[in-house]
């Protein structure tokens, strides 16, 4: 029936696939000639009918291609159909997904397809304009690039152009309103209480510019950077303890321990509603791990005796235990201490 399946997906049959799935067959089920799933295939077809029925039965919209690593939403950016693009970012397709053989993002592959509604699309819905392809280009020298290649479809690439360019005065208006992240980045306590005083929002995104910083809260920054006086004056003010930074998926404790930063660690524990033990996205750790992984077991020593939990696992099977034994070796106090059920 998997066979059905990818030649149905092909034929566009939406009768035949459903009557696949009902009979049980993986909806992520794979051409064996080219590696692509199903919803791959819908995808670059531009079948949203198909779309919505693989997305209902469980098809994986963070799927990757077995041949050139690109994801669902760069087969729909190539089959050009907005409402498709729009499903899947809906369905929670990463809209920055690289592919690692070009190190094309979508919004690439939509200026490189012709398709200025989909690169606009995708720059208002959280696409950066600053990675790098793997050849090489910036994105403004892609832009060029196939600006001065084509000889068909200058117009909509033009478009494109446009897009983007509107998209960098917004960025740019966006920096120039974080009055806020700016003095914290600047460790200035007397300008952070300004713009607090002058009603400035406190958890605040910078924008995902390609930066150290992107949708980042001013309490992350403060935290990573050491501003242990900011960070007092921003909790204060109601900063979000657990703010979830998008890009390492971290929060205000991690950063304070993955730098040492100790007084900033005492400070963020004794806070209400303080989760000691968030796991970060990118794995798995939580901010005990970071302590120890980073050598800092003052850091540690805060967390333990704050009441973070000794059993939790990162995305490598590694317990804080695991890594306190391989950071410091088996007699230090701090493997001691944090000797749990994960032992």
């Amino acid at each position: 029936m998997s066979v059905q399946l990818v030649t149905a997906a092909w034929n566009g049959d939406i009768d035949q696939v459903t009557a696949a799935l009902q009979a049980g067959v993986d909806p992520n089920t794979r051409d064996p000639a080219n590696g692509l799933t199903v919803l791959m295939i819908a995808a670059g077809r531009g079948d949203i009918a198909m779309v919505e029925t693989l997305l209902k039965a469980g098809a994986d919209p963070l799927a990757v291609d077995s041949q050139a690593g690109a994801s669902v939403l760069h087969k729909a950016v190539q089959g050009g159909n907005l409402r498709v693009v729009q499903r899947l970012v809906e369905a929670g397709a990463f809209v920055d997904a690289v592919a690692p053989t070009t190190g094309h993002t979508p919004v690439m592959d939509a200026l490189w397809f012709k398709y200025p509604d989909i690169v606009d699309y995708l720059l208002n819905h959280g696409a950066t304009l600053h990675l790098m392809t793997h050849y090489g280009f910036s994105f403004e020298e892609h832009i060029k690039y196939e600006l001065n290649v084509n000889r068909y479809g200058k117009e909509k690439l033009q478009r494109a152009a446009e897009s983007v360019q509107h998209r960098e005065d917004r960025d740019a208006e966006l920096i120039r309103q974080q009055r806020l992240m700016a003095a914290v980045v600047a460790g200035d306590l007397a300008g952070v209480r300004r713009e607090l005083a002058n009603g400035a929002e406190v958890d605040a995104r910078y924008p995902m510019v390609n930066s150290f910083n992107d949708g980042h809260t001013p309490l992350l920054v403060a935290c990573r950077e050491g501003h242990v006086e900011i960070a007092r004056a921003l909790l204060e003010a109601g900063a979000d303890v657990n703010a979830v930074e998008p890009v390492f998926g971290a929060v205000p404790l991690h950063k304070a321990v993955y730098n040492g930063r100790v007084d900033i660690t005492e400070l963020l524990v004794s806070c209400p509603g303080i989760n000691l033990d968030y796991q970060g996205a990118t794995n798995g750790y939580t901010p005990l791990h970071d302590a120890l992984w980073h050598g800092y077991d003052d850091c540690a020593r805060v967390l333990v005796q704050a009441g973070a939990r000794l059993d939790l696992r990162g995305h490598d099977g590694k317990t804080p235990y695991d890594i306190a034994v391989e950071t410091f070796g088996s007699d230090h106090d701090i493997v001691r201490a944090v000797r749990g059920t994960g032992d």
